[in-house]
């Protein structure tokens, strides 16, 4: 195994632990509302985002080509961005800023989706082919 296989494979656990924050933050650090409010659907919809970051990270361990990688890096990218967007402004948290979905799932939310793009595009850069 190559020393930037090693490194992709290394990228991919830290994305998997990533996901694992994205969904285990509000449900146990900063607990998000139990009724069906902005900050309840953000939540649902952090949960299916880190299942495809999980699975995409899972394939890069066991993916043998590295153009497939790359690929699977960029499904990272797009689902950081998503974490990213979900809370901030296409579903939304509760309005109050006393909250915890606001002034703690959300930023947990957002430096999760950079850490996420930026593992992403490392993950791009390091599985390119080297042509001769």
């Amino acid at each position: 195994m190559s020393g930037r296989k090693k490194t992709v494979n290394a990228i991919a656990v830290a994305q998997m632990a990533v996901a694992a924050v994205i969904v285990l933050t509000p449900r146990f650090i900063f607990p998000v509302c139990e009724a069906p409010m902005h900050c309840y659907y953000s939540f649902m919809a952090e949960i299916g985002t880190a299942a495809i970051i999980f699975a995409a990270a899972a394939a890069m361990l066991f993916s043998r080509g590295m153009e497939a990688v790359r690929m699977l890096g960029v499904v990272s990218a797009v689902s950081g961005v998503s974490v990213i967007l979900y809370p901030a402004m296409l579903i939304g948290v509760c309005g109050s800023p006393r909250m915890a979905c606001h002034y703690g799932a959300l930023p947990v939310w957002n430096l999760m989706g950079v850490v996420l793009v930026l593992m992403s595009a490392a993950v791009f850069f390091l599985a390119r082919e080297d042509k001769v």
